[in-house]
């Protein structure tokens, strides 16, 4: 039997002709396009990725700047500490920060690296309140910041609230006997109840609010060390700051202290080391200070100039 010749020139056993398949037109010219397509989808993404990075540094630059130029103050209503040049929402509770009232200007001198500050003093007018405890003869022990003496004479009245019943007060008054050191910045004074069953154990005393006058700086003008606090005030040149100790009391609330001390949150008492009038660094303390020991370090005077 003859056998048929496919067009390829082979047949199977059987007779039936077998077609060997064509290699497909255009095979390596089409993997060449779906490569070349992966690698300019992922050109695309490199840039779009960089091109955002690059949009959100120019946003942060432009965010510090104007950051840096602006004078105005944000804070939050429930966390004080938290204050901001720029408006937005609280670290801590995410509350939108509020802008602080504006106050009376100090007068003010921008220094190259930091802000100096004129010290005044100010009158102040707020309620204290100190920690209390009854004691075995009777009396109540206060202890206050020095500087609140001047709210609580011997005879004045103020209340006590118990740890107890903290929605009671009982009227007390301050004896005559002399202030006792507590601390450096507190002392304790004793006090007798006016109704002496009517009060005992653990809590507070509230003085009334009563004008004071104290010597008051931003906290942020006061460095601590181990010899105590200090500041960088102006020498008799009027632009070399050099570290001078001072004796501080308490800090004021910081929201009231703002109205105080250019609208910068916190201010402290100072109760000896400065004088009205004089001059003081007041913000970028700290790395003003490292400046000036810097210098001590080098062998030069222990100061900075502005």
């Amino acid at each position: 039997m003859n056998k048929k010749t496919s067009a390829s020139g082979e047949t199977n056993s059987s007779g039936a002709d077998v077609r060997l398949p064509s290699a497909p037109r255009g095979g390596v010219g089409w993997a060449a396009a779906v490569l070349a397509a992966r690698v300019g989808i992922l050109l695309g993404a490199v840039l779009a990725f960089a091109l955002a990075v690059h949009l959100a540094r120019a946003r942060d630059r432009a965010s510090g700047d104007a950051e840096a130029l602006s004078t105005e103050r944000y804070t939050c209503p429930m966390h004080p500490e938290v204050v901001s040049r720029l408006a937005g929402e609280c670290p801590i509770c995410r509350m939108a920060l509020e802008r602080v009232s504006g106050v009376e200007k100090h007068p003010m001198t921008m220094a190259k690296d930091g802000v100096v500050g004129v010290v005044r003093r100010q009158v102040v007018t707020q309620m204290v309140r100190a920690p209390a405890w009854s004691a075995s003869d009777g009396t109540l022990k206060v202890v206050v910041y020095q500087d609140d003496l001047a709210g609580l004479a011997p005879g004045q009245r103020a209340l006590f609230f118990s740890n107890a019943t903290p929605g009671t007060s009982t009227a007390i008054r301050r004896t005559d006997d002399a202030p006792l050191p507590w601390d450096e910045a507190t002392v304790q004074i004793s006090c007798r109840f006016e109704h002496p069953a009517a009060a005992a154990g653990r809590g507070w005393v509230e003085i009334a609010a009563a004008p004071r006058s104290f010597l008051v700086v931003p906290t942020s003008a006061v460095l601590y060390s181990g010899t105590g606090a200090y500041v960088l005030a102006a020498g008799p040149a009027g632009n070399t700051f050099t570290r001078r100790s001072v004796e501080v009391g308490r800090i004021l609330d910081s929201g009231y202290g703002a109205g105080l001390v250019d609208d910068r949150y916190g201010a402290i008492v100072v109760r000896s080391g400065l004088e009205a009038g004089e001059r003081v660094v007041i913000e970028d303390t700290f790395f003003m200070d490292a400046e000036r020991r810097l210098q001590a370090a080098q062998g030069n005077a222990a100061e900075v100039k502005l």
